[in-house]
């Protein structure tokens, strides 16, 4: 991820998608084994009950300071109605950053 960014970077997971992680079983186990990685730091939550995807679209709407990492299609769809926050995922095996378009702030090259 950090040679993606070129930059060093802290990843963030919250409780709610560690939890949801943890709901949907051995598929996702890989995951859930990522993310217990001790270089993830935890951001508690202090809502009941919220859908993962919603918990993440309120983080980024009260701090731009996130960059949303996922391949769920309907969360990146949801992310890119919120200025000035980039997506990364993964496509042929390698990380992708998707360009912030240059109404919100992006650099012109």
């Amino acid at each position: 991820m950090m040679e993606c960014l070129l930059a060093k970077c802290t990843p963030y997971i919250s409780d709610c998608v560690m939890a949801e992680l943890e709901k949907l079983g051995r598929k996702y186990r890989v995951a859930l084994r990522i993310v217990k990685d001790p270089r993830f730091e935890r951001l508690t939550c202090c809502h009941k009950g919220t859908y993962a995807d919603d918990c993440i679209v309120q983080r980024i709407t009260e701090s731009k300071c996130y960059i949303v990492a996922t391949c769920d299609k309907e969360l990146k769809r949801r992310v890119r109605k919120v200025p000035g926050v980039p997506i990364m995922y993964i496509t042929g095996h390698r990380f992708s950053i998707e360009r912030m378009p240059e109404a919100y702030g992006a650099p012109r090259f």
